[in-house]
């Protein structure tokens, strides 16, 4: 019964539409129960998509931490697809990482798009989506960077 669960949650993450990013309302919170409302921001947005049980997304995150540092201007937003807060606070301390975590639920990544994690969405400041990263990205690779940035842009 387990293993249907699993085939059909697969099925529905796989071939799920993806809708424009502002056609629905994504509202997440963080650890304190603050709520972060995407249609609040009116600049250029990247939300990274992790969770705590994704080998790669765990190797990637102190890459994306230490960038982050380097371009503090840059708005990037870190989504946990964990179910916990006390897990997502656990892996950061013990990767010494420091970044403000949202959680989210699957679903939500799902409508932006994102079909793997660790992923990252950058949006424009109406909303478009302008990129999807699939997969870990190259945080300390310079070409990388310029290419980021520039989508970054207004």
């Amino acid at each position: 019964m387990r293993l249907i669960g699993y085939a059909l949650f697969t099925a529905l993450f796989l071939f799920s539409e993806a809708l424009p990013a502002m056609a629905t309302e994504f509202t997440w919170k963080d650890a304190s129960g603050s709520e972060f409302n995407l249609a609040d921001i009116q600049q250029p947005v990247a939300l990274h998509f992790w969770a705590t049980w994704c080998v790669p997304c765990r190797d990637e995150l102190p890459e994306l931490a230490a960038w982050k540092k380097e371009h503090q201007d840059v708005k990037v937003v870190t989504i946990s697809l964990d179910r916990k807060t006390e897990m997502v606070d656990e892996f950061l301390s013990e990767e010494g990482v420091d970044l403000p975590v949202l959680l989210a639920k699957s679903s939500d990544s799902m409508r932006l798009g994102v079909r793997g994690l660790p992923s990252t969405v950058v949006l424009s400041a109406d909303g478009d989506i302008k990129k999807l990263y699939t997969g870990p990205v190259p945080w300390n690779d310079e070409e990388f960077t310029r290419e980021f940035l520039d989508l970054m842009q207004p």
